[in-house]
C-alpha cells in the first residue's frame, strides 16, 4: 500500500505514539522509515505580528526600543556572547540528535529494516515536509499535541500546517 513512511517526532507523548504506528506499518510492509526532528527557535520569542496586536488592543504597552551599540563593547564580552550561541546551537542538536538516534533504534527493534534519521533547524512543517518529498513518500505521521482551541488559533498547529503542504497522505496521531 505504502511506499515509504516519514513520521514527524519531537519525544512528546503524541510523537511516541506516532512512531510506534509508523514503525508498526513500515515493518509489516518492509518499507523504509523516515524520521525527523525539527528544532523550532521561533517558539522562543513571541511573534512580531503577535505584539503588534496585543499594542493595538492595548492589551500591552509598547516597549521601549533599546539601542544597543556593540563597536565599543570589550572583545572578550563579544567572544563570549558568540561562545554562548555557538554551545547553544551545539545543545539543541545534541539533544536532537539524540532523540532521532533513539527513534530510529526503536523503530528497527520493531522490524524496520531501512531507517533514515535527520535532525534539523527550521518551520517545522515545512521541513517534514520538504524530508518526505526527498524520500519519496507516500505517508507522514505526526502526533497532535492537542493545545487547546485557543492556544492552536493563536499559534496554529504543526501536524494541521504539515496536512495543508503536504502533497502525500498525512496522519496525524492522539
Amino acid at each position: 500500500m505504502f511506499k515509504s513512511i516519514v513520521v514527524a517526532f519531537d519525544g512528546s507523548a503524541h510523537a511516541s505514539k506516532a512512531l510506534e504506528i509508523g514503525a508498526g506499518l513500515a515493518s509489516q510492509a518492509q518499507i523504509p522509515l523516515g524520521i525527523i526532528y525539527v528544532i523550532d527557535r521561533s517558539h522562543m520569542s513571541i511573534p512580531e505580528e503577535m505584539r503588534k496586536m496585543g499594542e493595538i488592543e492595548h492589551l500591552i504597552e509598547p516597549a521601549e526600543k533599546m539601542v544597543v551599540r556593540f563597536e565599543n563593547a570589550p572583545a572578550s564580552m563579544m567572544s563570549s556572547l558568540a561562545q554562548a550561541n555557538a554551545d547553544s546551537q551545539a545543545a539543541m542538536f545534541h539533544y536532537a540528535d539524540f532523540l532521532v538516534e533513539q527513534a530510529g533504534n526503536s523503530a528497527k527493534s520493531e522490524g524496520v529494516q531501512q531507517v533514515d534519521v535527520k535532525a534539523t533547524l527550521g518551520d517545522p512543517a515545512e521541513e517534514v515536509v520538504t524530508f518526505a518529498k526527498d524520500r519519496e513518500a507516500d505517508l507522514i505521521i505526526c502526533g497532535n499535541r492537542g493545545f487547546g482551541k485557543l492556544k492552536s488559533m493563536v499559534l496554529g498547529s504543526v501536524s494541521n500546517k504539515i496536512t495543508q503542504l503536504a502533497e502525500c497522505s498525512c496522519l496525524t496521531v492522539k
